[in-house]
């Protein structure tokens, strides 16, 4: 079958009639999707190697690795360590050509089609679809809305819809109300201990679009920005969109590991990181760490972007200080959003940029014909000035503590001995961290079917290796449901297990490097 497959490549590859200028990484790409497409590629069909279709098919051995990855991210392959790749089974949505794409375009049309080809099967990936608003157990989007308040907010959107407020109906302030910048200035205050101006504060629809906004001010095309990996997939792909060079660095039990990042790309001029908790390991950025690089962002001139979300979540302890508090050199931008605590549709975002930078993005904010629904943010402010976050916070922290403490006795009562739960101090993440011998896609392909709705570790790294496990969302989802998704993992697990001992020897407690180097949460590990 693998000889089958690997003619069809050949045929593709040889008889492609693409321009010279498209990249091979791009014509391996398109070959393997047109194969899914036409049902020539199967799911469950396995592909081969990427150093043979290099050799038979006269491309660079880093362009197959490149297009694998490509469409590993997007769910179209499964790439398994020690038994090669896949067709993914099943397949995610398919994205349709356009039948006005089918006609004749041009050049200059080709070359932005060919360029943006590697990611059109992305949004499928990330989009929630609209049966799934309820998402499955334990998945890590399922945050926990049915804790929120929601008459409360009612009665205040209804508020700013009232007469008294018919002045809002026009153009928001492209900064964003300058009531709601004041509000977000004492929430920040309080709950991470930043202090800045309001001036600092712009107002925005979603982390990314912060993100896009930093990118247009401070860098230029080519320029590398550091992310962690693995982490959120959109992330790479924002970058790559917006002509910058995305790097990898890996987090181990110290948090992000600088060194890495200065090794492998040491002329970065941005770093975009969670120092708090990652997502999805939930390791905490130490305060070594985060001196060590506040060293480097003032030795290289480069800027970081200290990620704050679910922060107001600390289940262990006192947090440590944001990043932000100890910049003394005006280099650290804080992109922030509520959806996490309050609800995602909620599409409300700040970035605290350095005093010396406020107007410029803001003057950049203006020019982009950005602002944010302003109705939306009178409700926002009243939220926050009238006592009602910090009473929903309180009783979020309460309920998410009983959860991650649900979890943990779940993961020690139902899951087998070699299975460890990550860090789970902050936020309503976790990892569990399985041997390398139980492939995570298996037990997912397993939990899918009973509704459990986890991630598996191994599908969200971009250049780490050695992750396998599942990444969950606990903080939607009450201790009873907890309890039966972690069943339903053990079970999975133990089947798995035993199926691959019946199959061929198994491997003798050789667990994920990554894995090993991430501390276990307090009283998971058995």
């Amino acid at each position: 079958m693998v000889k089958q497959v690997a003619g069809v490549f050949i045929q593709s590859l040889r008889g492609d009639d693409a321009p010279a200028s498209v990249a091979q990484r791009v014509r391996v790409y398109r070959t393997v999707l047109d194969g899914v497409r036409s049902g020539t590629l199967r799911p469950g069909t396995r592909l081969p190697s990427a150093r043979r279709l290099a050799a038979d098919c006269a491309v660079s051995r880093g362009a197959v690795d490149e297009a694998f990855e490509q469409l590993k991210s997007e769910g179209f392959i499964e790439r398994r360590v020690g038994d090669g790749s896949y067709v993914a089974d099943p397949l995610p949505v398919l994205v349709k050509p356009s039948p006005a794409l089918e006609r004749p375009i041009s050049a200059a049309a080709q070359r932005v089609i060919e360029r943006f080809a590697p990611h059109l099967g992305q949004w499928s990936r990330l989009e929630v679809p609209t049966e799934l608003f309820a998402l499955p157990a334990l998945h890590p989007r399922n945050v926990p809305t049915q804790d929120f308040p929601l008459d409360t907010w009612r009665r205040l959107m209804q508020r700013a819809w009232s007469e008294p407020y018919r002045k809002h109906l026009n153009y928001g302030p492209s900064a964003g109300l300058p009531s709601l910048r004041e509000s977000i200035v004492r929430h920040l205050a309080l709950t991470r201990g930043v202090h800045c101006s309001a001036r600092q504060v712009l107002i925005l629809n979603s982390p990314m679009q912060a993100l896009e906004l930093i990118a247009r001010v401070l860098l230029e095309p080519g320029d590398k920005v550091w992310l962690e990996d693995p982490g959120h997939a959109s992330l790479p792909v924002l970058f790559d969109v917006l002509h910058a060079k995305a790097v990898g660095v890996p987090c181990d039990e110290l948090g992000f590991d600088v060194a890495h990042g200065r090794a492998h790309a040491p002329d970065a001029r941005a770093v975009y990181l969670h120092p708090l908790g990652q997502y999805p390991l939930g390791v905490r950025t130490s305060r070594e760490r985060g001196a060590e690089l506040l060293a480097w962002a003032e030795r290289q001139g480069s800027w970081i972007l200290e990620g704050n979300y679910n922060t107001e979540l600390v289940h262990d302890g006192v947090p440590p200080p944001a990043l932000h508090t100890q910049d003394r050199h005006g280099c650290v931008l804080l992109v922030g959003t509520f959806e996490g605590v309050l609800f995602p549709s909620l599409r409300i975002a700040y970035l605290v940029v350095p005093e010396h930078l406020a107007d410029t993005f803001t003057a950049m904010r203006g020019l982009l014909g950005e602002h944010a629904h302003v109705a939306t943010q009178l409700a926002l402010t009243a939220f926050i000035d009238e006592g009602h976050m910090s009473a929903h916070l309180h009783e979020l922290r309460q309920r998410c503590r009983a959860r991650r403490a649900a979890l943990q006795q779940a993961v020690a009562h139902h899951l087998p001995h070699w299975a460890t739960l990550g860090p789970t101090a902050e936020g309503v993440h976790a990892a569990l961290h399985f041997p390398a011998e139980v492939p995570d896609v298996d037990v997912f392909r397993l939990i899918r079917k009973q509704g459990v709705g986890a991630t598996p570790l191994s599908t969200i790294c971009w250049h780490a290796r050695g992750l396998n496990g599942l990444a969950l969302g606990y903080g939607g989802a009450d201790e009873a449901i907890i309890d039966g998704a972690l069943r339903v993992i053990g079970q999975a697990l133990r089947n798995v297990r035993a199926g691959l001992a019946v199959s061929k020897p198994a491997a003798t407690g050789q667990c994920a490097p990554a894995a090993a180097a991430v501390p276990s949460a307090s009283g998971a590990s058995r």
